[in-house]
C-alpha cells in the first residue's frame, strides 16, 4: 500500500488565543494546519473530507470533549491511525491512547514541534509496513 498524502496538522482547541498560538507555531515550522473548536467540529471537518496527518487535542471542551472526541476516531477505521497529541491541563494519565501527551503551561514550543516530527515519522514508517 502507498503512502497517503500528507495532511494538515489539526488543532482542537476551545480556546481562540491557545489555538492561534499554536497554528503559529506550526507555520512558521512550515507545517500546515486546519483548526477546529472543539471535538464537534472536528468530527465535522473529518466527515467532510479532511485527513489530518496528526491532532493535536484539547481534552476539556464545550459540546464533544477531547475524550467523546476519542472514542470516535476509534469507531471509525478510517481515523484510528492518526497520530494524536494531548495538549491540556488534564493529568496525563487520563489522556487515553495516544502519541504524546504535553501538560498546557509547561510545554515550550520546540517540545510540541518534535512530537509533531515524530508522530508524522512514526506514522510514515507504519504506512511503509503497510
Amino acid at each position: 500500500m502507498g503512502q497517503r498524502p500528507r495532511g494538515p496538522v489539526l488543532v482542537v482547541e476551545d480556546n481562540a488565543e491557545t489555538r492561534e498560538v499554536l497554528v503559529r507555531v506550526l507555520n512558521v515550522r512550515g507545517y500546515e494546519t486546519a483548526t477546529a473548536d472543539d471535538g464537534l467540529d472536528a468530527l465535522g471537518y473529518l466527515h467532510s473530507g479532511g485527513m489530518p496527518s496528526v491532532i493535536i487535542l484539547d481534552m476539556r471542551m464545550p459540546n464533544m470533549d477531547g475524550y467523546a472526541f476519542q472514542r470516535a476516531l476509534k469507531a471509525d477505521e478510517r481515523w484510528t491511525n492518526i497520530p494524536i497529541i494531548i495538549y491540556t491541563a488534564v493529568p496525563a494519565e487520563h489522556a487515553g491512547d495516544v502519541f504524546g501527551v504535553l501538560r498546557k503551561g509547561t510545554a515550550n514550543p520546540e517540545m510540541l514541534l518534535g512530537l509533531v516530527a515524530r508522530a508524522l515519522s512514526a506514522d510514515d514508517e507504519a504506512q511503509a509496513d503497510d
